[in-house]
């Protein structure tokens, strides 16, 4: 599977779990440039990619919930989480509180511009 698509895939399966929870007030954070441009720059009808359909129809049914890029280097959680799941080689993981592993990187985030979409 390609990074796009396989960016995509996490989008979508992300946005369905939050919507389940009922959360309100969301900010989706993703270091694929490519990805959000493709997200935002498309509607639920227009795009070609029917993952984007879809992930456009979820936005657009929550009024408080953003896309946004951030880079790699402000976003060490997301990118420790996605190298361990790559290691591990599991599946979709939800985490009602952060994992050790990522201590070390949650406060080096708190100072950077990712915590405060």
């Amino acid at each position: 599977m390609f990074n796009f698509d396989a960016e995509l895939w996490g989008i979508l399966n992300g946005l369905k779990i939050i919507q389940r929870r009922g959360h309100v007030h969301v900010t989706i954070q993703t270091d694929s440039l490519e990805v959000v441009k493709s997200i935002l720059g498309s509607s639920s009808t227009e795009s070609n990619s029917a993952l984007i359909r879809r992930i456009c129809n979820i936005l657009s049914q929550e009024n408080h919930w953003i896309l946004r890029y951030i880079p790699r280097e402000y976003n060490q959680v997301g990118d420790c989480l996605a190298k361990q799941a790559s290691m591990e080689k599991t599946n979709l993981q939800v985490f009602d509180v952060p994992p050790k592993i990522t201590s070390s990187f949650i406060d080096r985030d708190r100072h950077t511009d990712s915590f405060y979409a």
